[in-house]
């Protein structure tokens, strides 16, 4: 639990770029189409097209997670993007794409430290 809160609090010091966000959005419609082999190498997101579209929405127009006015957001502001589009979720996904809006916001902070396997996301 404690190694869970320390990781949402570095969230907040880490952020992408208006490019990164861009890339990451645009790779994320993608990653659906990968082929298995190649999705296999890469950190999974769970998020469908949809739920991409009001991420990329609210990066705009959420007051509470939207960009800064450089156009960057940090990862706290991202995670929270991610959760509120999980909102929209079935109640037999919902758990399943919480756990994996921190588990693929902390790839990124990995892949901001150092290359990850959510590098791809951001390449």
């Amino acid at each position: 639990m404690r190694f869970h809160l320390d990781t949402m609090r570095e969230f907040g010091n880490y952020a992408l770029t208006e490019h990164q966000f861009a890339q990451l959005i645009g790779r994320a419609r993608l990653y659906q189409y990968l082929p298995p082999a190649q999705k296999k190498a890469i950190t999974p997101l769970n998020f469908n097209d949809g739920q991409c579209n009001a991420i990329a929405r609210d990066y705009y127009t959420d007051k509470s997670f939207c960009r800064d006015q450089n156009g960057d957001i940090n990862l706290w502001k991202l995670y929270g993007l991610f959760t509120g589009a999980n909102k929209s979720s079935y109640i037999d996904t919902f758990l399943d794409r919480s756990v994996n809006a921190f588990s693929f916001t902390e790839g990124l902070l990995q892949a901001l430290e150092h290359n990850s396997e959510a590098s791809w996301f951001l390449s």
